[in-house]
């Protein structure tokens, strides 16, 4: 991983009667969506764990071989990202053949209504054409538009995080067995170690957006460039405080949201609404409501 830091050292977590908040804005923690039973879970992980294996077979078999491609919106594709999705809508169809699936590579339609699987074969194809680690595949499942699993699958780093609605937060290293994980006890935003993927759609950006990254940077205790999916599986299990990306896709946002989540931790958009967060197009998590608040604050707009 890429590192940068701040100009602030991390320090220690602050004692009891300490503030780890900042300003508190008009957002709401959002309400849980309804559990899944133990054997939901079950069922779900039985299936997708083991279509992830074979996944991998594609994205790690390939990575180092694949033709790069360019999409309208200028990213990067290839035969791998492809491959990787048909392999997953096959397993997911034969397992739950009347359920809806979107993807990135083949689309599909976000239902609001009944079971929607989410898939980003490849999260990450910057990193993974490059040759790096830093890529994962993230794959959800929305019950009645509301996301009640969702996983974080790093394959070169043979790790997977994957939640449910009600069941917690887990990690499975290689063929280990999967423990359960938590976010990081609250931080000051003055200590916090947060992650970043890209400035797009900020005020670093040659053409600058709304988003006052330079504000969030100075701010925060240090800044990780981690990169996509990895830094929330960081987050979860404590390793990083929060996470920031201004610009998303609701396959990208949907695990995430189950997975910080059931970790303990806060989510919202970059402007701080916890409404709506799969249709937002940005996301920020973080240890604690009151840290994800803050970090909101230094994001806003500048008001004119």
């Amino acid at each position: 991983m890429t590192r940068a830091t701040g100009n602030r050292r991390p320090g220690k977590r602050p004692r009891s009667g300490r503030r780890a908040d900042g300003p508190v804005s008009s957002a709401v923690k959002p309400p849980s969506p309804p559990p899944l039973r133990r054997s939901q879970f079950a069922a779900i992980v039985n299936v997708v764990l083991p279509a992830l294996a074979a996944v991998d077979v594609i994205t790690l078999g390939r990575q180092n071989k694949v033709a790069i491609k360019r999409k309208r919106d200028g990213t990067e594709v290839t035969a791998a990202d492809r491959a990787a999705e048909r392999q997953l809508r096959r397993t997911i169809g034969a397992a739950w053949p009347d359920d809806a699936i979107l993807g990135e590579e083949y689309g599909g339609t976000l239902n609001r209504s009944g079971r929607c699987w989410l898939i980003d074969p490849i999260d990450g194809t910057a990193s993974y054409v490059l040759g790096l680690g830093t890529f994962g595949t993230l794959i959800a499942l929305l019950v009645d538009g509301e996301p009640v699993f969702g996983c974080i699958h790093l394959p070169a780093m043979r790790e997977t995080t994957y939640a449910g609605a009600g069941r917690g937060c887990w990690l499975r290293r290689g063929d280990g067995r999967p423990r359960r994980i938590r976010v990081a006890a609250p931080r000051p935003i003055e200590d916090a170690g947060t992650g970043l993927t890209s400035y797009k759609a900020s005020d670093l950006f040659p053409r600058p957006g709304p988003w006052r990254l330079s504000s969030l940077v100075r701010a925060v205790g240090r800044v990780r460039l981690v990169g996509d999916c990895v830094q929330y599986a960081l987050v979860c299990r404590g390793e990083l405080d929060a996470a920031v990306d201004p610009l998303m896709n609701p396959w990208d946002i949907a695990p995430l949201m189950v997975c910080v989540r059931e970790a303990g931790g806060a989510f919202s958009d970059l402007a701080g609404r916890t409404g709506n967060v799969l249709g937002a197009n940005s996301f920020v998590a973080a240890s604690s409501e009151g840290l994800r608040r803050a970090m909101c604050a230094r994001l806003a707009p500048r008001r004119r």
